[in-house]
């Protein structure tokens, strides 16, 4: 006789392999783990010496040796249970079994699901497991969880559960028998994410999230099934014997590590549950892939320890057929997002998932949206903050705003608290603290105009014309004027115009309206002293939208006269302009798009660029627009490099076919020849030449200025030149975290500490702030306030990147060890360089030469910083890493 202890471990492993054809189940028991050898005679008999084929047939049927209830010694269709009558079984499994049932006293006329225990070891423990769950259930009234109708225990002590039965088909199966897109999936998907919040706000966890537990009707309608291994928040810190006895009754394929590891549930384990659903769900796959018949041994060492691939890269034919796709389209469209949103929910550890089953849903409605998504922030601004290091802020302006946003916010969050006369001028000075930019005369902002158009539809157009001036304008040298980044941050804010002055840094402000009908335009225009808010000057123009360049120019030599400065001259801004309007229009409308930088935005903004190019074939402008989106796209990871290189390349060729003397092709073309040629002197060549067609190029001076750096190791004139941005751009933390990295690659660490910190204080929740100053402080042999540092950053891969080296200098090798196995388990194909920096601070120059050579092969956009990164010192000795440099192009 099988004792109480043996019951529950045949009750887990009968749930393992009831499900297997016969080879899987062999193969199953051979891997049997040796705990369990005793029940490995047993589970043999039952497996494979039944009389009647074992397989799908319930665990009652085939354990006749195991005592039973005294009143049902065989559950069979027609029996009576309580008031029902048992119709057909509908499932089963080691702990219960479901049956069709209707009630047989007439109470009501219904169909139910009725749930039953599939045997009665322990029964008083089954009776308290069972009123349990009709306890959770009852508290939980949901159109997307299956309801309660009634629940007790027959007279033959056998407990019972009558739950709403669903005439459905479960999830993954509804889906791939309608072929469904990916699009409506996830639209379904979010009725499960609503039904597991609902449940979690009541303190219910499910612990068993799993397709058949997921059931779809005719009409598209979700429920969420099976509350079986329920376990109610406000339990003990410990778990009762009960769900001791009865947590593992939880799927192991769509259980959590943590779960697995026989530590406390948690929300953050429904979470991981439902990751693999919806992986399963979008690829036709679950994350971990093993051989039939695998021993629940190697599934939970492949859950807690395996590496998971994105849903991107699991697709087979077949899975792209069910979503009426191909293999490519499907690939294209799971790639970023949602690739992003499932490896989210998929994290090893529970704190790095998504809080709750709303963030969860957020992100994915986002997507839907075509939105940015929280799971891919992290990875976007690791990945953006590299190629902006490099490349200029305008390639990702939305990013750069949300940076300049939580800036401003600083400064004019404290609005609210000031009250009185003074209230505008005690915040002016507030926030000239903080910048500490001069307010020279010769210096404006020009906020963006406002779309006052009857159907509220002309905003690109309203924002263009902003941008067209702020150009403009800053084609004098004597007038400092606010970069875009800073100035927009003030759209739809009814702040005052003298905080406003202050905040930017300067004396006046350009305010204006738009409102445009047809082929007219009206445009009003306002100067404004920002010291006390008094008017300049003001007009009002309405011309044809066909002369809008003409009403810039306008606008543009009023400002100036007003101001007392000469307007510089315009050649260079004109030049790869368009006369036809409608090209135009075409082209702002994609500048607006492209600044919301999500990956939807970028490709309808290349559309609209395309659509420009159809208007007027020969805009040279709108080609160099596309090939700076698509050098974007790259970068980030949006498309494959191979495309979207080629896309550049040939926008680029094709806007200096057309007009030679642009000088925006020429540097998106040094962009390409940088980024992803490592042709440093070509790429040098295109920044001169086109800083000779405009000399006014800030942004050209500095990609020169950061190959300098790259190359030589020489960082004045790119530290310079980024204090200059700060003048026209006080809001942008990113010139402040650049102006840190250069000083670190100079060797100047306590400045770089001390311009780091600045920026921490100024933006804590600047991506990467806290950790470049956590590298500042190990460079100065200050690891302890390094820690302090590192603990408050807000991204998880420059955490990441950087725990290793804080925990080693700590001398805890231990966490730094484990530190750099989560790096290296994590982002391994997209963070070589930040792991080989890692191992050489650690003194391991084999495996940093190692991973060196993954990075290279990678094309790992650090690869470029190689020769100045201070973390790479102690590699300089080793002739590897001259082999290293000469293999980049940077020996000297």
């Amino acid at each position: 006789m099988l004792s109480a202890e043996q019951l529950t471990r045949m009750s887990r492993l009968l749930d393992e392999a009831l499900p297997l054809d016969r080879e899987s189940r062999r193969r199953w028991l051979d891997t049997l783990a040796p705990e369990n050898a005793d029940l490995k005679p047993s589970l043999d008999r039952i497996l494979f010496q039944s009389k009647d084929d074992p397989h799908g047939e319930p665990a009652s049927a085939v354990l006749p040796s195991l005592p039973r209830t005294g009143v049902v010694n065989t559950i069979v269709a027609g029996a009576h249970i309580g008031p029902y009558e048992l119709i057909r079984q509908l499932g089963a499994g080691g702990m219960a079994e479901v049956w069709l049932a209707r009630r047989a006293d007439g109470a009501f006329k219904r169909d139910v699901a009725l749930k039953l225990p599939a045997l009665s070891r322990l029964r008083e423990d089954l009776e308290r497991r069972f009123a349990r769950e009709r306890d959770i259930l009852a508290a939980l009234e949901h159109p997307n969880i299956a309801r309660l109708y009634d629940a007790g225990i027959d007279p033959g002590g056998l407990p019972y559960i009558a739950m709403e039965y669903v005439a459905g088909r479960p999830l993954t199966q509804w889906c791939d028998e309608r072929r469904l897109p990916v699009r409506e999936r996830v639209a379904l998907f979010l009725q499960v994410l609503d039904a597991v919040q609902y449940a979690h706000e009541r303190r219910v966890l499910h612990r068993d999230i799993k397709p058949s537990n997921i059931l779809v009707s005719e009409d598209g309608r979700v429920r969420l099934l099976d509350f079986g291994v329920a376990k109610l928040l406000a339990d003990q810190p410990q778990d009762t014997q009960l769900t001791q006895m009865y947590g593992q009754a939880l799927t192991p394929e769509y259980a959590s590590p943590e779960l697995l590891l026989g530590e406390p549930a948690g929300e953050a384990g429904d979470i991981y549950a439902l990751g693999v659903v919806l992986n399963e769900l979008l690829c036709g796959s679950r994350p971990y892939r093993l051989q039939a018949g695998a021993s629940r041994t190697l599934l939970e060492r492949a859950v807690v320890e395996a590496r998971i691939d994105p849903a991107s890269v699991q697709i087979t034919k077949d899975a792209a057929a069910a979503r009426d796709t191909t293999p490519e389209r499907l690939t294209r469209q799971l790639r970023g997002d949602l690739d992003a949103i499932v490896l989210k929910a998929l994290a090893k550890r529970p704190q790095d998932r998504y809080p709750d089953a709303n963030a969860f849903g957020q992100d994915l409605r986002r997507h839907l949206e075509g939105g940015a998504v929280q799971a891919r922030y992290g990875r976007l601004a690791y990945r953006t903050g590299k190629f902006l290091l490099r490349h200029r802020r305008e390639t990702a302006a939305a990013a750069a705003a949300l940076i300049v946003a939580v800036a401003l916010a600083v400064v004019l969050a404290r609005l609210p608290l000031l009250s009185g006369a003074s209230a505008p001028k005690r915040a002016a000075e507030r926030a000239a603290e903080l910048f500490a930019v001069p307010a020279g005369d010769h210096s404006i902002a020009v906020l963006p105009f406002r779309d006052m158009s009857e159907k509220k539809d002309q905003e690109y157009f309203s924002d263009g014309l902003s941008e067209e001036l702020i150009d403009r304008l800053a084609q004098n040298p004597d007038l400092r004027v606010i970069a875009r980044t800073s100035s927009f941050q003030f759209k739809d804010r009814n702040e005052d115009v003298r905080a406003i002055g202050h905040a930017l840094g300067v004396a006046n402000v350009l305010e204006g309206s738009v409102r445009r009908s047809g082929n007219e335009v009206r445009v009003t225009a306002q100067l404004i002293r920002a010291s006390d808010g008094s008017h300049l000057w003001s007009n009002t123009y309405e011309r044809a939208f066909g002369d809008i360049f003409q009403l810039q120019d306008e606008i543009a030599a009023m400002v100036a006269r007003a101001l007392q400065v000469t307007l510089g001259p315009d050649a260079a801004a004109r030049r790869g302009r368009t006369a036809n309007a409608q090209a135009y229009n075409l082209l702002l409308e994609g500048n607006y798009v492209a600044d919301h930088n999500t990956r939807s935005d970028s490709e309808r903004a290349v559309a609209l660029y395309r659509a420009a190019l159809q208007a007027d074939p020969e805009y040279a402008l709108a080609w160099a627009k596309i090939a700076h989106v698509s050098i974007l796209q790259t970068s980030i990871g949006w498309v494959p490099p191979a495309d979207g290189v080629a896309v550049a390349r040939d926008a680029v060729q094709r806007a200096l076919r057309i007009d030679p003397d642009l000088a925006y092709a020429h540097r998106m073309h040094a962009l390409l020849l940088e980024e992803f040629d490592w042709d440093w002197q070509q790429a040098a060549s295109e920044y001169r030449r086109g800083l000779e067609l405009d000399p006014s190029d800030l942004h050209a001076r500095i990609g020169l200025a950061d190959l300098k750096a790259i190359r030589a190791g020489s960082f004045e004139e790119r530290i310079e030149y980024s204090r200059q941005l700060l003048e026209s751009d006080p809001l942008d933390s990113y010139e402040r975290w650049s102006i840190g990295w250069m000083l670190l690659g100079a060797g100047q660490f306590e400045e770089a500490r001390a311009a780091l910190r600045k920026l921490v204080e100024l933006n804590p929740g600047y991506a990467g702030g806290p950790s470049f100053l956590a590298l500042s402080l190990l460079l100065l042999n200050r690891p302890a306030e390094a820690l302090a540092a590192v603990q408050t950053e807000s991204d998880e891969t420059f955490r990441m990147s950087t725990e290793p080296a804080v925990y080693w200098t700590l001398g805890e090798r231990t966490k730094s060890d484990e530190a750099l196995a989560r790096l290296e388990a994590k982002y391994a194909n997209s963070s070589a360089y930040n792991i080989a920096e890692m191992y050489a601070w650690r003194g391991d120059r084999d495996r940093a030469f190692a991973w060196l050579h993954r990075a290279r092969q990678q094309h790992d956009p650090g690869m470029e910083m190689v020769r100045i990164d201070p973390l790479l010192r102690n590699l300089h000795p080793d002739p590897r890493f001259q082999a290293v440099l000469a293999q980049m192009k940077l020996a000297e």
